[in-house]
C-alpha cells in the first residue's frame, strides 16, 4: 500500500507540473494541529492531533494533498463502572487528499471540499493492538488567503478506518493551519 500511494502522490506530481506552471503559485507547504474525536469507542477519548502537508493546485478549484497526520487519543474513563487502565492509542497515518477549493496562493475566504485515501497505523501499547489499515476520510473546511504565500484554514473530517477482524475505527478530526505558497507574481 505504501509504494502505490508514493507511486500515485509522484505520478500527480509529474503529471500536474506542466499545469502548475500555468496557473501561478499552485504550490505550496502546510502544516496543522487541532484535537481527534474518537466516534462511538468507548476504550479512546479525545486526543491531539498534528501534521504536515504538500499542497499542489491542478486546477482553479482542485489541490492535491499528500500528509502526513499522528494522533494521541486520551485515556478512557470508566467504561460501564470499569476503570480499563490503559492509555489511548497512537494513530500514524499519510495519504493524499484532494480538496476543491482554497487554491494555494489565492487571497480572501474560500469554502471547501475534502476527501482523501491514506494508510493508518494504529497503535495502543496497553492492549497489543497494532494495525495497519487503509481508510479513507471526507470533510469540510474554511482556507483564508492572508496574502499570495500565507493562507490559514481550519477545517473538521470524518475518518473511517476498516478493522481486520470487522467493524471499523471512526473519528471526527477538527484542526487548523498555516499554509504557504511558492511561486507565482
Amino acid at each position: 500500500m505504501r509504494k502505490t500511494l508514493t507511486a500515485l502522490s509522484l505520478m500527480i506530481l509529474t503529471g500536474a507540473l506542466p499545469v502548475l506552471a500555468q496557473t501561478g503559485p499552485g504550490l505550496g507547504v502546510g502544516a496543522y494541529a487541532g484535537l481527534n474525536f474518537p466516534v462511538a469507542q468507548d476504550d479512546q477519548t479525545r486526543g491531539a492531533e498534528y501534521g504536515f502537508a504538500g499542497r499542489f493546485g491542478l486546477a482553479p478549484l482542485i489541490v492535491v494533498q499528500p500528509y502526513v497526520s499522528f494522533v494521541k487519543w486520551g485515556k478512557p474513563g470508566t467504561v460501564s463502572g470499569v476503570d480499563l487502565g490503559i492509555d489511548g492509542s497512537k494513530v500514524t497515518s499519510y495519504g493524499i487528499e484532494a480538496e476543491i477549493g482554497n487554491f494555494p496562493g489565492q487571497i480572501g475566504m474560500a469554502p471547501y471540499f475534502v476527501a482523501g485515501i491514506g494508510s493508518y497505523k494504529i497503535k495502543n501499547d496497553d492492549t497489543g493492538f497494532d494495525q495497519n489499515r487503509f481508510g479513507y476520510s471526507g470533510g469540510i473546511g474554511l482556507g483564508f488567503g492572508l496574502s499570495r504565500q500565507l493562507g490559514l484554514d481550519v477545517r473538521a473530517r470524518f475518518i473511517v478506518v476498516p478493522q481486520k477482524e470487522g467493524g471499523s475505527k471512526k473519528a471526527i478530526g477538527a484542526t487548523g493551519g498555516v499554509n504557504f505558497s511558492f511561486g507565482g507574481e
